[in-house]
C-alpha cells in the first residue's frame, strides 16, 4: 500500500519541479540547474526494489516530463531516464547498499542522465554547446541539486520501498 503513495509522491514532484523550484533558483544566474526529483526517485527504485520498475517508472515519469515541461523532442528524458534507472538497478539493484553508496548512486546517474540527453540533443542538433560548457554550468550543478534532495529523502524513501519490498517477498 505503501509503495503506490510512492506514485502520489513522484506526480507531486514533478508538479514542484515545474511550479515551485522556477521560483527559488534564480534565473539570473550563468548556471542553468535543472531539479530531476523524480528521477532520483527511479534510481532508488533501481536500487531498492527492481530494475524492470526502475526502467518503467522511468519510461513513464519521463514522457510527462517531455509532454509537460519540455518540447524540443518528444521522448529525450523517457528513454534516458528509463535507461539510467535500469542501468543503475541493474549494477547495485541485488545490493543491500548504505546511505554512502546511495549518494554515490545518484551522482553517477544523474551525471550519466544528462550526459546521455546531452548526447542525444547533440546528435538530433538542438543544442549546440561543448560538452565542458555543459558539464560545468549546467550537469555538475544539476548534480548538487539532486545529491541534496537525495540527502533528504533518503530515510522515508528508503523505508517505505524496504517495507513494500519486504511485504511482497513474504507474500
Amino acid at each position: 500500500m505503501k509503495r503506490r503513495w510512492m506514485i502520489v509522491v513522484m506526480i507531486l514532484l514533478l508538479m514542484i519541479e515545474g511550479t515551485v523550484m522556477p521560483w527559488i533558483i534564480p534565473g539570473d544566474w550563468k548556471l542553468r540547474i535543472i531539479p530531476h526529483f523524480v528521477f532520483v526517485i527511479v534510481l532508488f527504485y533501481g536500487v531498492y526494489t527492481s530494475r524492470y520498475l526502475a526502467l518503467v517508472m522511468g519510461l513513464v515519469f519521463g514522457l510527462l516530463h517531455d509532454v509537460i515541461h519540455y518540447g524540443n523532442m518528444i521522448g529525450v528524458y523517457s528513454f534516458s531516464m528509463g535507461l539510467c534507472g535500469y542501468l543503475i538497478g541493474k549494477v547495485f539493484g541485488d545490493k543491500r547498499l548504505g546511505i554512502g553508496w546511495m549518494m554515490l548512486i545518484v551522482v553517477l546517474g544523474s551525471w550519466l542522465f544528462d550526459s546521455t540527453t546531452y548526447l542525444i540533443y547533440t546528435m538530433f542538433r538542438v543544442n549546440h554547446m561543448s560538452y565542458d560548457w555543459a558539464l560545468f554550468y549546467h550537469i555538475i550543478p544539476s548534480v548538487f541539486l539532486q545529491l541534496a534532495f537525495a540527502l533528504l529523502v533518503y530515510v522515508p524513501v528508503r523505508r517505505t520501498l524496504d517495507i513494500g519490498f519486504r511485504k511482497h517477498d513474504e507474500d
